[in-house]
C-alpha cells in the first residue's frame, strides 16, 4: 500500500510522456488553422490590420514570444518642441531688438 503513495525521486509512470499535445487542442488548432485559409489566410489578416488595427495588434500580442515584442516609447510631441523652439526665437528677437533700440536711443 506504501508503494502507491508519492515519494521524492520516485519516477513517472502511466500517463501522457512529457511533451504530448492535448488531443483537443491539437483538433482545435487544426480547425482554426482550416478556417484561417477559407478566409484567406495571410490576405485575410491583411484586411484585418487595416481595418481593424487594435484587434490585429491585440492578435500580434498574444502571438509573438514575450522575447520578440518590441519595446515602445513615448511618441515625440514635435508640435510641443516646435513651439518652444519657436517661442525661444521669438525670446532671442526681442531680446535683439530691445538691445538695438536702447543702443540707438
Amino acid at each position: 500500500m506504501d508503494d502507491t503513495k508519492f515519494k521524492t525521486g520516485r519516477k513517472k509512470t502511466g500517463g501522457r510522456k512529457k511533451g504530448t499535445p492535448n488531443k483537443t487542442t491539437t483538433g482545435v488548432k487544426e480547425a482554426i488553422l482550416r478556417a484561417f485559409d477559407q478566409v484567406g489566410g495571410e490576405d485575410y489578416l491583411v484586411r484585418i490590420a487595416e481595418d481593424e488595427p487594435r484587434i490585429f495588434c491585440s492578435l500580434i500580442g498574444r502571438i509573438l514570444p514575450a522575447e520578440a515584442r518590441i519595446e515602445t516609447r513615448p511618441m515625440i510631441d514635435y508640435a510641443k518642441m516646435l513651439n518652444a523652439a519657436i517661442a525661444r526665437g521669438e525670446k532671442a528677437h526681442a531680446e535683439r531688438r530691445a538691445a538695438l533700440e536702447s543702443g540707438s536711443t
